[in-house]
Formats: C-alpha cells, sequence, structure tokens
C-alpha cells in the first residue's frame, strides 16, 4: 500500500521558487481539495500528485506569456483539473476582495498571514539550528581526535628520546668494556726473532 507524502507549503515554494503567497493563489486556482490539506497551525500541506500540478503551472507560466485564467482554463480542457476549480477560484478571489474593502477584517487576514509566514520562517530558522549544531558536535568531535593524535605523537617523540639514550648509553658501555680488553689482553709481536731475543735475554739473565 503506497504512503501519501504531504509536503508544507514553505516547501513547495522553496522547491518552485515562488513566493508563499503566490504558492496559495495557485492552490486555489490548481489544486483540488483532496490534494490540500491545512494543519492545525493553518499552513497548508500538499500532496505528490499536488505538487505535480504545481510544478506544470510553473512550467507553463515560464515557457509562454499566458495568464493564470488561461492556463487553468487549458488545463480544464486537456482533463487535468476538474471544471469546479475555476467555480471555486473565482469564489476565492470573491472572497479575497471582499476582505480588502472590509476594513479591519482585511487587516486581520493580513495580520494571519504575517503569523503563518513568521510561524514557517521559525520552523525553517529551527531545522537550521539543529543542523548547525550537529556540525558544531561533529566539530567537537575532530578537534578531540586532533588532540588525541598530537598527544599520541608527543608521547612517541618521548619513547623515541629514550630508546636513543638507552642505545646510546649501551654504546658506551660496550666501548668502555672493550678500551678495558684491550688494555688486559697481552701483546705478542709478530717478529720472531724478538722471541728468541728475548729468550736469550731470560737465559743469560738466570745464569
Amino acid at each position: 500500500m503506497d504512503v501519501q507524502v504531504w509536503m508544507a507549503s514553505k516547501e513547495v515554494a522553496d522547491r518552485l521558487d515562488v513566493h508563499v503567497r503566490t504558492l496559495r493563489n495557485w492552490l486555489e486556482m490548481f489544486v483540488p481539495a483532496q490534494e490540500r490539506l491545512k494543519n492545525p497551525q493553518g499552513h497548508y500541506l500538499i500532496s505528490e500528485a499536488g505538487f505535480a500540478l504545481l510544478s506544470e503551472v510553473k512550467q507553463r507560466k515560464d515557457e509562454g506569456n499566458h495568464s493564470l485564467r488561461e492556463i487553468q482554463r487549458q488545463m480544464i480542457e486537456e482533463g487535468k483539473i476538474p471544471e469546479c476549480m475555476a467555480a471555486e477560484s473565482e469564489v476565492a478571489a470573491a472572497d479575497g476582495q471582499a476582505l480588502s474593502v472590509s476594513g479591519p477584517n482585511a487587516l486581520s487576514h493580513s495580520v494571519q498571514e504575517m503569523e503563518m509566514t513568521v510561524s514557517e520562517a521559525i520552523v525553517q530558522f529551527q531545522q537550521e539550528l539543529a543542523q548547525l549544531s550537529t556540525m558544531n558536535q561533529l566539530q567537537s568531535t575532530i578537534l578531540q581526535k586532533m588532540a588525541d593524535i598530537e598527544e599520541m605523537q608527543e608521547s612517541l617523540r618521548l619513547e623515541m628520546r629514550r630508546v636513543t639514550f638507552e642505545m646510546d648509553l649501551m654504546q658506551q658501555r660496550l666501548t668502555r668494556r672493550k678500551e678495558r680488553l684491550d688494555r688486559h689482553q697481552p701483546r705478542w709481536s709478530l717478529n720472531p726473532f724478538r722471541w728468541f731475543t728475548r729468550s736469550d735475554r731470560n737465559l743469560t739473565a738466570g745464569q
């Protein structure tokens, strides 16, 4: 069973690159009621089918000089939206005109629109803050890893110094030991005549 996906009006406006107020007018003219809902905060939620209709409206608007009424009539003739959309959009337009001349009611409507816009901006700001918090946590993790690596490098340098010192000390000990062995080792001459000369001297001294 397919799951219906609903998108917020702010997200749809961003994806279509239009203002939120423009999107609301398009919803009244091109998106059937079953493809758009309002959440408890008064924000519109648009289905995937509704988004597809709005995308086509945006494409036709960008490609030619047709007005929204002409695009609506074309899509009705093509069977992409029901004929009742024309009547609903006219009623919505009439309601808008009535609000525009009703003084306090128009002001109240404008305030509600501003509140909705501010609410959507706050939601977007909260999402950006959440992303920023995630980035800060990632940055903290990276800095901690770098500190750990520097500490390991310092430990490695100290260990290398210790090993080098012990090797030098061992080399010095071996050198001194070799020198002592060289001093106590008897020296034999390679001249055989010197051996006999020493023997003769020893015999003469004995006599």
